[in-house]
């Protein structure tokens, strides 16, 4: 079966007796015009392919596809955890995130580096955590640090932590999800910003103080990163990406040479500014 992106985009509309129909073909073929690779938790019940538009001939009755695939059950992956405790409040928690999974190789030729996604997060994560671990720079809240795994299968890493706490929920003060964070010409996005209209005026007061970055836009509630099963759970967050700059998107050209790091540095600044805002400024 061949699709185009719009018409596969409505069968998730269509009932799901319609639906388990189209699932007996052999394969789904999807016609688009960008190649991007992902994850998922489930199997799908046949081979799912994305063809270039472009390169698919106008009169095509029948196509061979050939596909080597083997499904790992039980895969296991890993978050990995660090904190640096508070010197007056130490059961009261800020809370860093990123994601350090990708979409690692397909085959033996095509490989997913993830410089943007999201090893830039990371790399502000490590940052963070080396700018806190500082004795200068000890906190008086409890700032933790979380590496989350799995988050392209489907945000798995998140959602494990949220149902097994290594902290209580209800003394996490707010989570900070760093995600995308390679570019910045066109300034920072903040998931949940319209959710949380004290806490992103405080951030935008910051950025108007220090100049930190170029422009800071709010969005409302969006389940694309790993702040989401936090934020479901009451818990206060944001989730940052920049702006501008490359377009690469979960496809092999994510490289490290190609990001600019316009505002990386400036980031880092608000994110830190921020933090110290709500308890992570150093204990007096």
């Amino acid at each position: 079966m061949v699709l185009r992106q719009r018409d596969a985009d409505r069968l998730l509309t269509l009932p799901d007796a319609f639906t388990q129909h189209l699932n007996q073909a052999a394969a789904r073929l999807t016609l688009v015009s960008k190649l991007t690779a992902s994850l998922a938790a489930s199997q799908e019940p046949q081979p799912r392919l994305l063809v270039l538009a472009d390169r698919w001939p106008e009169k095509a009755p029948q196509a061979t596809i050939q596909v080597e695939a083997r499904l790992q059950r039980d895969y296991r992956s890993q978050n990995v955890v660090g904190y640096v405790p508070g010197r007056t409040q130490p059961d009261s928690f800020l809370i860093v995130t990123a994601h350090y999974d990708h979409l690692g190789r397909m085959g033996k030729q095509a490989y997913f580096p993830g410089a943007n996604d999201n090893a830039s997060g990371t790399a502000m994560l490590l940052e963070l955590a080396a700018y806190y671990t500082q004795p200068a720079n000890r906190p008086a809240y409890s700032v933790v640090f979380i590496a989350f795994g799995a988050e392209e299968a489907g945000l798995i890493g998140s959602r494990y932590f949220v149902d097994h706490p290594l902290v209580p929920l209800t003394q996490i003060k707010f989570l900070v999800n760093l995600d995308l964070l390679g570019t910045g010409d066109e300034g920072l996005t903040v998931v949940n910003g319209r959710l949380l209209p004290s806490a992103y005026q405080l951030l935008t007061s910051l950025n108007e103080k220090q100049h930190f970055v170029s422009d800071i836009a709010a969005r409302g509630r969006a389940a694309n990163s790993d702040h989401f099963p936090f934020s479901e759970r009451g818990v206060p967050a944001f989730f940052l990406y920049t702006r501008g700059g490359i377009k690469a998107y979960h496809d092999v050209q994510d490289r490290a040479e190609t990001l600019p790091l316009t505002a990386f540095t400036g980031v880092f600044g608000l994110v830190s500014a921020f933090l110290n805002s709500l308890g992570a400024a150093p204990a007096k």
